[in-house]
């Protein structure tokens, strides 16, 4: 018996553009794991202690990086580029592969209003890659709780 693809089975059109626009906006949350706590701290050449006291903010039992104040952009986001990419949380990674993201074609429609390389049609990203990417996500989003 054969499992039923979900409605993105056939792959969707993304590709980045590099704009930052996913590093902006509202206000949000980009959750760290343990392990991407100490990464970015030693990215940064910091304690763990003193990268949290600068650049995080705990939210209930999660951590996640503060924001600017008056524009709500991310604070690693420097001239619209992320500047701890290398080191950038595994929510930054896998976006725009997100579960909630990818529930409904509703879903991805509203996501995609604010994110330029949805809406392109010149790169189709395969089931499985993507597939690849949600399952990352949803271990990540396990983990949040850790810290």
């Amino acid at each position: 018996m054969h499992a039923t693809k979900p409605w993105y089975g056939e792959g969707l059109d993304f590709e980045c553009t590099g704009c930052g626009d996913c590093c902006t906006g509202a206000p949000g949350h980009v959750w760290l794991t343990p392990d991407e706590l100490r990464q970015m701290s030693s990215h940064l050449g910091l304690s763990v202690a003193e990268f949290s006291r600068r650049y995080t903010r705990r939210v209930g039992q999660r951590i996640s990086l503060i924001e600017d104040r008056k524009s709500y952009d991310c604070v690693f986001l420097k001239d619209s580029k992320c500047s701890v990419y290398s080191v950038r949380p595994q929510q930054c990674r896998t976006f725009p592969w997100w579960p909630q993201n990818l529930d409904s074609p509703l879903a991805w429609q509203r996501a995609a209003a604010d994110c330029e390389g949805m809406r392109t049609t010149t790169q189709r990203v395969a089931f499985e890659q993507i597939e690849d990417e949600r399952q990352k996500q949803e271990v990540a989003n396990a983990a949040y709780s850790e810290v």
